[in-house]
């Protein structure tokens, strides 16, 4: 499992290295490929390799015949990237990823079970308030009987 949340800095030439908590976990679990891709206007997904195949299959299973599911295959898939882990554990953002998700310098690289979202940190960080202030009636209405 892939969780926590780690702000780290990219490089001048725009290498996220991986902090060593979550490279350990990576490489003896997973190997050191990555595939990082667009899903929205403000963060990456990066999944090791092979959580990435299941997702790859259930999207390309998607209906065809619809012009906004066709969309989102292309967006997913067309900006899906393999990268691997250099020897210090860092791995070169496509510049054009960065730039469509407005990734700088301070990024906030968050786990989410089988995969990572890397954020703008000051996103992060708004991301993170709005949900602290989240009505506790509204998020029950959408949970229903879940409970941590």
């Amino acid at each position: 499992m892939i969780g926590g949340v780690s702000v780290v800095s990219l490089d001048s030439k725009g290498r996220l290295a991986i902090p060593a908590r979550h490279r350990e976990t990576l490489l003896s679990a997973f190997g050191h490929k990555l595939v990082v891709t667009l899903e929205s206007s403000d963060h990456l997904l990066i999944y090791p390799e092979p959580n990435w195949r299941p997702v790859e299959a259930r999207l390309l299973a998607l209906p065809s015949g619809n012009p906004t599911l066709k969309r989102y295959q292309r967006l997913v898939l067309g900006h899906a990237e393999t990268l691997e882990m250099d020897s210090a554990g860092r791995i070169l953002l496509p510049a054009r990823l960065r730039e469509l998700t407005g990734l700088d310098k301070e990024v906030a690289l968050v786990g989410m079970g089988n995969r990572f979202e890397l954020w703008n940190a000051q996103e992060w960080d708004d991301q993170t308030h709005a949900a602290l202030a989240q009505s506790q009636d509204d998020l029950a209405a959408h949970l229903g009987d879940f409970t941590l």
